[in-house]
């Protein structure tokens, strides 16, 4: 679909969400309405608030919120109902009180559960509108950080090692050396996530984490560097950007590190790398990124241990788009700025929707 001043598209930005990254994605949201080209774009947006209630968002009242997620009140508006499919009239629209919104492709900035796990994807692509980012399946594997490695390691791509475990399983032998990690296995942004410097203290990591998610898993901690590529693309047209690196001044990267404290964390973009390392990187990234199936973006999470082996950590394929988020830093290295990567996100899914 040609974008002209004269045909602008018309943008279904989804923000909020009932996962505890709400915020998260509410400040992503802001970021994204203030770079989106007006003269190619209308937004029209939609604020699921954490009781999953669907509401209409106002652009400019969103533009106004605090980029601190503690400081972040939801904006509230008319209910509204989301009616996913084409008519003869009408394309995929929204329905408030009388009124009918359309719109040309769904944009969901939904992170963690029940936005980036393949739910909302679902919804629009049973009803063959184009949406922006990775599709249902993708969506859903990557988000469960057990399956992303089990399918990786298949591949023969490089994983930290993990131990999987189930709500009401027993806990098994670790034979690691400590500290180890407990994260859940379906949350992002380091929610639930604890370093276990003891084993008396493995049992309450474990329920912390299990009282936020079925399934948990239980890593060794990685001495190294904490490597991240952005991936912009489809299989045959994969950008890898330069290596961004975070320098955490705290345990771990936490939630507070990446959002709150702005001195908890130095982000090193780019960072140093020799031109063997960065190709290798690189390449792991895009075989990561083809295994899972993922469409469109990811951030994919390295660690480079001391012996210079390249290690997956995570995969993120509907990372952040606040002023301290490093996809779209690490793509603005990679020549590609955030207007136009806005752009492009677009415009792959319109070419996916066109196959549908």
């Amino acid at each position: 679909m040609e974008m002209t001043k004269s045909n602008s598209l018309r943008v279904l930005l989804l923000v909020g969400g009932r996962s505890g990254e709400h915020e998260i994605s509410l400040i992503s949201g802001k970021h994204i309405l203030q770079a989106l080209d007006a003269q190619k774009f209308r937004p029209l947006v939609v604020v699921i608030q954490k009781d999953g209630s669907m509401t209409l968002g106002n652009a400019e009242e969103i533009k106004k919120l605090p980029n601190n997620p503690k400081q972040v009140l939801t904006p509230k508006g008319p209910l509204i109902s989301l009616r996913p499919y084409r008519s003869e009239k009408n394309g995929p629209c929204l329905l408030v009180d009388n009124e009918v919104l359309e719109f040309d492709v769904a944009f969901p900035v939904l992170h963690g559960p029940g936005g980036e796990d393949g739910t909302i994807q679902g919804l629009f692509e049973l009803a063959e509108i184009p949406v922006v980012g990775c599709g249902v399946m993708s969506s859903s594997i990557c988000m469960d950080k057990a399956l992303t490695k089990k399918i990786c390691s298949l591949a023969g791509l490089p994983i930290v090692p993990f131990i999987e475990i189930f709500r009401g399983e027993l806990l098994p032998k670790i034979s690691w050396p400590y500290p180890i990690f407990v994260k859940p296995a379906h949350l992002g942004s380091s929610l639930g996530v604890t370093k276990v410097k003891v084993p008396s203290d493995l049992q309450a990591a474990c329920d912390t984490a299990l009282a936020m998610d079925e399934k948990i898993l239980i890593e060794p901690a990685i001495e190294g560097r904490e490597i991240e590529i952005a991936l912009l693309g489809d299989r045959q047209n994969l950008i890898a950007s330069p290596a961004g690196e975070i320098r955490c001044k705290t345990e771990f990267y936490s939630y507070d590190a990446k959002y709150v404290d702005e001195d908890a964390a130095e982000l090193i973009l780019p960072t140093k790398l020799e031109a063997s390392q960065l190709s290798e990187v690189q390449e792991i990234a895009k075989g990561i990124f083809r295994a899972l199936e993922c469409r469109a973006m990811a951030r994919i999470d390295f660690f480079l241990t001391k012996d210079g082996k390249f290690l997956l950590n995570e995969v993120n394929t509907i990372p952040g788009f606040t002023p301290i988020s490093m996809y779209p830093k690490l793509m603005q290295l990679a020549g590609v700025n955030y207007p136009e990567l806005l752009e492009k996100l677009i415009q792959i899914a319109l070419q996916k929707g066109q196959s549908l």
